[in-house]
Parts: structure tokens; sequence; C-alpha cells
């Protein structure tokens, strides 16, 4: 009996070793995996395909919506329809591997894993042209060689943190995406299928994924992105998710709001605090305790990869640029700004405000303003780290700009380009 209790302990050990354990850490616990991506969107990933009936449809779908996405694809099912590896990619979407076969990881043996995962890499980068980073396991299920495998070879399992069991035929498309959109934030990752699950699930998904387009589109007011995760160390990952969740807390508690889901800006009415501001005519515009629209960066929208301050100026500078129309345009459309007579904003982005039709006020010294000032070198380092180090101290102290109502729209709700100065010319201010 002890020898039988023995052998059993040493059984469990084994597939507790090998399958239970390795899944708990990178499936459940999220370890060693990526379960949401560091941008200001949504990533949408679609597993199991290609499928020649429904792919193309995905595709023609988020080219409505001009979304890219990121197909996990099944090795033998992309050697079967090589067409659509080429129309994926053709569409700007991403490809990643889920295995050479769709079988459960847990139930492999090692060198069926290593197998397996190797000939489904290799067929990808084959039918692409290109090398697979991205990998998702059916099922998300590791076992210890799979997770041995990944490090080996350099690879990134990428899990999801949004899905609505889109494979069950008997979930309809609004509750598919009401699961999904209720788990939906800056970070998400979206699980979906393109091929497989039961008889009648695809079409269920198709006229989810439209839903699940317009929802975090128009109404969350998010872009969706392709996958994209950056070379950061896990203690700078959490602490990157723990300000984001402070920035998210205060725009819930001043109301500050999205333009749209590409917008460089947010918005939000608060009390003027000094200085009295004024037209050139000397018409008394704000004064303190007056209501304005205040102007905010859509700070997670502000990350880029430039390499310095000038670099990081000039990208800001294109945003801005692009997204002022529209700004406009809300300001006009909205109600909430209706009586609004100026718009104001802080920032250590100044030195172009000018040639964008604002002023530019320097604040006098006080403990407040020198907070805002540590607050936003905080961001700068937080969102553009590469940008912080060439700039002296003094020339990062924040800056009142303002327009009034009048002047941004005359200046920016336009339509005919030609009248936007020339970004060249910006460049200089």
């Amino acid at each position: 009996m002890d020898l039988i209790i023995t052998f059993l302990g040493c059984i469990l050990f084994i597939i507790a070793t090998y399958a239970l354990i390795p899944d708990l850490i990178l499936h459940h616990l999220g370890l060693g995996t990526w379960k949401r991506q560091y941008s200001s969107g949504v990533a949408l990933t679609f597993d199991d395909g290609p499928d020649p009936d429904f792919t193309p449809k995905v595709l023609k779908l988020l080219e409505d919506y001009k979304a890219t996405a990121t197909f996990f694809v099944v090795g033998e099912k992309a050697q079967t329809y090589p067409y659509l590896i080429k129309e994926i990619l053709a569409g700007g979407h991403q490809l990643g591997a889920h295995c050479q076969h769709h079988e459960n990881s847990l139930f492999m043996s090692p060198w069926r894993t290593w197998k397996e995962w190797n000939a489904g890499t290799k067929t990808i980068q084959e039918l692409s042209g290109r090398e697979v980073t991205y990998i998702r396991p059916p099922w998300g299920s590791f076992n210890l060689a799979l997770w041995v495998w990944c490090l080996a070879k350099r690879k990134r399992p990428v899990l999801w943190n949004s899905e609505g069991h889109d494979w069950l035929a008997h979930r309809s498309p609004e509750t598919i995406a009401s699961r999904i959109l209720r788990h939906v934030k800056e970070g998400s990752i979206v699980l979906l299928h393109d091929s497989g699950g039961e008889a009648g699930a695809p079409e269920n998904t198709l006229k989810a994924l439209d839903l699940i387009c317009q929802k975090i589109l128009f109404e969350a007011k998010l872009p969706i992105v392709p996958l994209e995760f950056p070379d950061w160390s896990r203690l700078r990952r959490y602490f990157f998710i723990l300000w984001e969740k402070w920035e998210q807390l205060y725009a819930r508690l001043f109301l500050v709001q999205r333009i749209n889901s590409t917008n460089f800006f947010r918005l939000a009415t608060t009390r003027h605090k000094v200085p009295d501001l004024y037209t050139l005519d000397g018409e008394l515009l704000a004064k303190k305790g007056d209501i304005v629209g205040e102007i905010h960066l859509d700070n997670i929208r502000f990350q880029s990869k430039c390499p310095n301050t000038r670099s990081i100026g000039l990208w800001a500078l294109r945003q801005v640029r692009q997204s002022l129309p529209d700004l406009a345009k809300h300001i006009c459309e909205n109600p909430v700004y209706e009586n609004i007579r100026v718009f104001v904003g802080l920032t250590l982005l100044n030195r172009a405000a000018t040639g964008l039709g604002f002023n530019v006020t320097t604040l006098p010294s006080s403990w407040s303003n020198r907070k805002a000032g540590a607050m936003q070198r905080l961001i700068m380092k937080v969102y553009q780290p590469s940008g912080t180090s060439d700039k002296k101290r003094s020339e990062q102290e924040p800056k009142l700009i303002w327009i009034s109502k009048e002047d941004l729209l005359k200046k920016w709700l336009v339509t005919d380009k030609e009248t936007q100065i020339p970004l060249d010319q910006l460049e200089t201010v």
C-alpha cells in the first residue's frame, strides 16, 4: 500500500510540475505572459483561423472601421489557405502562431510540444516571409515544455483580458459584445474567433464584432490598435498600471472627457484661478472664479518612441495639429461649452503654442504651480522617459496657454487645409 501511495504521489507531482503549475502561473496568474498591452487603445485578436468563409468577412469589417487586429493562426489551416495569410497581411494586420494543430498543451509530451510549436511558427514564417514573435496556445494552456520553448525561442506568449465565449453557438451577438465591453479599457486585449467553434458561432461573432467596434470607437472613444509591447521591466509595468488607474480616477472625479477615439486632447470645465485674461482690445475674458474650458493632453496617447526631446516636441506638434480641428468642432457642437469664453491649459510643451493661435503666460511662483510642474515632469518621465534627460529644469516649468473660444473656432473650425499653418513654420516657433 505504501508503495502504491508513493507511486501515485510521484505521478501527481510530475503532473503538477509539468502541467498544472505552469498553466496556473502563465495562464491564470499571467506571470511570464502578456494579458494586456500598454497603449491607449484596444487590441482585437482572432484565434483558430484562417477560415475561407469567415476570415474575409472579418477583414472586410475591420477595413470598414479602419481597424487593425492580430490573427493567431493554426499552422495546418494556414497551409491549406495560404492566400488568406496574404490577405491578412495586405490589410495591415499582424500574425501570431496558434500551434501547428489545434491541440491543448496540457496533454502534450515535451518532445511533441517542441515539434508542434516549431512547425507552427515555421509554417507561418514561410508563408508570410516574416518572423513570428507572438504566440498563443489553444485554450491559453501551458505546460513546462512550452514555457521553456518560449524562453529558448524568445517568443512572447499573448493571452487576453476580455472575451465573450464567442465559440459557443448559443451566445448571441449582443451577449458576446456586452461581456467583452464590460472589461474593455485602455490596454485591453480582446479575444475573438474567426474560425472553429460550434456550428453557427462564427455568424454571431461577425455581428458581435460590428457592435464591439462601434462601442469602442464611438462610445468608449478608444482607438483600436495593433499589439505592441514595450521592453519594460516588470516593476515599470506595475508602476504604469498604478499611474494609469490614477489618471482614470482623476478623469472621473473632474469630468475630463475624450473628444473622440484618436484626438490628442481631453476637455473639462473648471473655475479659473489666475491671472485675469484679456483680449488684445482689453476686453475681460475670464477672472478668478469664472467657468472656463480646460484643455488636457490625453497623456496615455502621448507615448512615442522618439529618442530625444526635440523629436518628441515635433511628434507632439503633429498630433496637436491633427487634433485641433476636431477639438474646435466638438466645442462648437457641444452645449456644455456654449457659454464658455476662453479655454486654458497648463503644459510643458508650450514653445509652439503661439504659432497655433494660443497665448502663453508665465505663472507666478507658488506652491500650487510648483506642484503642477513636478506633476508634469513626472508625467514626462512616465510617458516620455527618453525626452527628460536633455532638457534643463528651467525649460521644464509649465506655462499657462489660453485662447478665446472665438479665436479657436475662427482659426481651427475649417475644412480647407490650406488655411492651416505649415508644420515646417511651426517647428521654428
